[in-house]
């Protein structure tokens, strides 16, 4: 999010946010060496192309919620095929997994973490 300077973050306060203007600050830390990569969290399909027609420097990482039940084919390709790296978080994926487990069979939460080895 982006609020006005010097306020608190209640919605009034809120302002549009400047993906490019931000990825440009981005990458002049990533240029000046202060960051050895920089990437994305979150983006959709239409954030990541829009962000990929102005970057000089592409994301080197999307992280988002991918899981079974939420595969996000088209997202996972489009990034494969710009070099994007995708990365998802093991707890959303593990949490999706107990869900779907859960919901299908006779089994606890507890009988999950054994047999994912967690």
């Amino acid at each position: 999010i982006r609020t006005r300077k010097g306020t608190t973050h209640i919605p009034e306060n809120l302002i549009p946010t400047d993906i490019p203007a931000t990825w440009g600050a981005m990458e002049k830390l990533y240029d000046s060496g202060k960051a050895r990569a920089i990437g994305v969290s979150n983006f959709t399909c239409k954030k990541m192309e829009d962000l990929l027609a102005v970057a000089r420097v592409p994301p080197a990482v999307n992280q988002v919620e991918c899981h079974l039940i939420w595969q996000q084919a088209k997202l996972r390709e489009l990034c494969q095929s710009r070099g994007v790296h995708l990365s998802v978080s093991s707890l959303q994926t593990l949490y999706s997994l107990r869900i779907l487990v859960i919901a299908h069979m006779d089994v606890s939460s507890n009988e999950i973490c054994l047999d994912t080895s967690i």
